[in-house]
């Protein structure tokens, strides 16, 4: 293509020369060939471009993700289904709308059979669940009875049940309401949402939670 800048080397043009030149030869491709000229020739520009746009991106969900805060976690050990919608529904039933508090069911803890054929956790979950209690991450704890005897008796640990929901819920549930715990056998709501555990377990509320009246909350809920 025949341009004004044709006779001219282009390391003698100027600045505003070579962008005029640019554009001449942008203006007379089409389609892929203009698309292709652009990836090839620009692709450090695109290239930055990009990277800037993903930055800011990752640096808006790092600083929202700053804003989150766990409100009650809550795990289930031994339990047979991931429990779908369960904290939704309990999230809803306190009417709480703030994004950023989180509501976490994990299901992720299992005992397993030993030689004996009794159900234990192995070394991996037994870490699993000592590193989550140790790291106050576990609010709320249902589990079998081996498990709550690691905690129970230990001042400081567990909330006493009186402390916690009051010693009118307590009397009302005196079937259930242990010192400590509360023992879950026969209850509807887990039942309804597949966490049901086989045999009798434990419910117990960590003292260094930030949240008791989200897991008192937690507890009347079950009851319902």
């Amino acid at each position: 293509m025949d341009t004004k800048f044709q006779k001219k080397h282009e390391s003698d043009m100027t600045s505003k020369e070579k962008r005029e030149l640019e554009r001449e030869k942008l203006a007379s491709m089409h389609g892929w060939e203009r698309l292709e000229y652009i990836l090839v020739y620009y692709k450090f520009h695109i290239a930055v471009v990009l990277i800037l746009i993903l930055g800011v991106f990752g640096i808006t969900r790092w600083v929202d993700n700053m804003k989150d805060e766990n409100y009650l976690y809550v795990t289930v050990v031994d339990a047979t289904t991931e429990g779908e919608n369960f904290m939704e529904d309990f999230r809803a039933s306190l009417g709480d709308e703030e994004e950023h508090h989180k509501y976490l069911l994990d299901t992720s803890v299992f005992r397993t059979e030993n030689l004996d054929g009794d159900k234990v956790l192995n070394y991996n979950e037994q870490m699993k669940l000592t590193t989550l209690v140790a790291a106050g991450t576990v609010d709320v704890l249902i589990c079998p009875k081996e498990n709550y005897e690691m905690y129970t008796g230990e001042e400081g640990v567990v909330y006493q049940m009186s402390d916690l929901m009051g010693e009118a819920f307590v009397a009302e549930h005196a079937d259930i309401c242990m010192e400590d715990a509360i023992l879950i056998e026969d209850n509807a709501v887990l039942e309804k949402y597949g966490l049901l555990p086989e045999e009798p377990a434990y419910l117990i509320v960590f003292q260094y939670t930030k949240h008791p009246e989200e897991a008192k909350a937690f507890i009347e809920f079950l009851m319902e």
